[in-house]
């Protein structure tokens, strides 16, 4: 006969039995959401003392284009080395093309398998334009010389259907011009010439349209955010305008690119005229309502304050928790490289990186896509210092802002990734954040990069011969940090570091992002050589 306590010894059993399973299934749950991180392609180039670096250029699932600058000089003429890579990091098309001694390459834009180059001759607002168009299947090039009758000092680049999209300013106002490629005819867009006004952004739609932002700043009271869209032929199709508080100030701002049917304008705000960011803003665009700019400072994020010490960040919450409930601004600003805006199912992702200056940099606004390392020399033909008529353009496949004025010659601290989530509506919903472990670079430049899934979000810098990889759920909540070695052709090489050189971080196309950088690889057989570097990192 069993005894009276056999039932819960049975019970006892089987419920040690069911938490056995409970956290082996936890664990394992636990494991299939961390990143797992491959590195399924690397690509190297002799880099001589003699070339200058390159400037990489993403071409979304259709690979990355290169193109450096190789000091050949022959009848005042330049060579530049231009490579083409598919998605598995082979080179596809390798060439030379031939530049008068006085152009210098300012801008580069890739569309519709085609990839542009703009070059300005001098150092002046006054000289002329060279694009050059390669064709990225047949390799075959195509050249057109332009030079406008009005002295412009450029700041965007954007290519669109056949028509080039050169923005900048004339006489302090922003204009748009527009050249068509078919017949060189050029013409300005009407109706942009506000005073005392600046342009924040021009951006290409997936419909084939564009976007132009301007801030205008008549008086201390009287701000707005003027938002126009224009098709291939330069008609207007939307005009709409945006109240800005008084006490604020758009310090940076980009539109999205229509992939989601909302138009959404989101950026940094601040005080004044201070270079610091207070927080972040979102604005739908609806020219049939007023519409409210939404502004969060950072400390209502959960995970902008990581970066700082617990007690540091416990009390900057608390000081900007306070001065909020009063109707203040807090006093928390910080220097904010915004990066990336990014459009998804569910809403919006916002990414930038915080930054540390002694100096004062020229301004705070949109980052540019040209990759360089540290030093990273401009587009320019300084290869190591500020270059005052390099302007920007994001890669076509992932909408990265930009704007020609946020380079500087002053050492910067890059303190901090970090990512915000928000609604449709551009509601705050959650964030993201990682430590960049104060890298240093000659100037403020975009270092990380992520991928994303419905559920996860993961960051990936590098840091000399390691990646960095930090996997959070969608809500913010982390699930794995890691640190894997950058990948080498062999595993009798290894990497000589005491330079310090800086590898970058740039999302590439769905779950791929790409390394670059430069290395001294120590063979033991071949002895030592200079590359330029792509790692292809996969993440699953």
């Amino acid at each position: 006969m069993a005894l009276l306590d056999d039932p819960i010894k049975i019970c006892s059993q089987a419920w040690s039995s069911i938490n056995y399973w409970s956290v082996g299934w936890i664990f394992f749950l636990s494991l299939s959401l961390q990143a797992q991180v491959s590195q399924p392609a690397r690509y190297e180039k002799e880099q001589k003392s003699s070339y200058r670096d390159f400037t990489v250029i993403s071409m979304g699932e259709q690979g990355i284009a290169l193109i450096r600058d190789i000091q050949k000089f022959v009848r005042g003429e330049n060579s530049w080395e231009v490579i083409l890579l598919d998605s598995s990091l082979n080179e596809s098309i390798t060439k030379e093309i031939n530049v008068e001694n006085r152009y210098t390459l300012i801008g580069h834009d890739y569309r519709d398998r085609a990839i542009y180059f703009l070059f300005r001759m001098g150092e002046t607002d006054q000289g002329k334009f060279k694009i050059i168009k390669i064709d990225c299947l047949t390799g075959q090039s195509e050249e057109h010389n332009y030079e406008p009758e009005l002295t412009i000092r450029l700041t965007h680049f954007n290519v669109v259907a056949n028509q080039v999209i050169l923005a900048g300013y004339v006489s302090n106002q922003p204009t748009v011009l527009m050249y068509n490629l078919s017949n060189d005819h050029a013409k300005i867009i009407p109706g942009l010439l506000i005073s005392e006004s600046e342009l924040l952004d021009v951006r290409v739609n997936v419909n084939e349209t564009f976007n132009v932002l301007i801030a205008e700043r008549k008086s201390k009271i009287k701000k707005r955010l003027v938002i126009k869209t224009f098709d291939v032929s330069g008609t207007m199709l939307l005009d709409d305008t945006i109240e800005i508080d008084p006490d604020k100030t758009i310090l940076s701002a980009s539109t999205s690119s229509l992939v989601r049917d909302e138009l959404i304008i989101m950026g940094t705000w601040g005080e004044g005229v201070m270079k610091q960011s207070s927080g972040l803003f979102t604005v739908l665009v609806d020219p049939y309502t007023d519409q409210k700019i939404n502004f969060y400072d950072f400390a209502q994020l959960n995970h902008f304050l990581d970066y700082l010490s617990p007690k540091r960040a416990a009390k900057t919450k608390a000081k900007s928790d306070e001065r909020r409930k009063m109707g203040k601004i807090p006093e928390f600003k910080a220097y904010v490289l915004p990066a990336r805006l990014e459009e998804s199912k569910e809403g919006f992702i916002f990414y930038s990186e915080v930054y540390f200056t002694s100096g004062n940099l020229t301004s705070n606004r949109w980052p540019g896509s040209p990759y360089n390392r540290n030093p990273y020399p401009p587009f320019g033909n300084n290869p190591y210092g500020y270059d005052p008529y390099r302007i920007y353009n994001p890669p076509h496949n992932y909408g990265y802002p930009y704007n020609a004025n946020n380079n500087s010659s002053q050492e910067a601290k890059m303190l901090h990734a970090s990512i915000a989530v928000f609604d449709s509506k551009g509601t705050l919903t959650a964030d993201h954040g990682l430590k960049l472990q104060d890298l240093k670079l000659n100037s403020a430049e975009q270092l990380a990069d992520f991928v994303y899934t419905p559920t996860r979000f993961t960051l990936v810098f590098g840091k000399e011969k390691e990646i960095v990889t930090q996997t959070s759920q969608r809500d913010g909540f982390v699930l794995s940090s890691e640190k894997v070695l950058i990948q080498l052709n062999s595993p009798t090489e290894t990497l000589r570091t005491e330079n310090n050189e800086v590898v970058v971080s740039r999302y590439w196309y769905k779950n791929s992002l790409f390394l670059f950088g430069y290395q001294t690889v120590k063979n033991m057989e071949k002895g030592n050589r200079d590359i330029f570097f792509i790692n292809k990192v996969k993440i699953d």
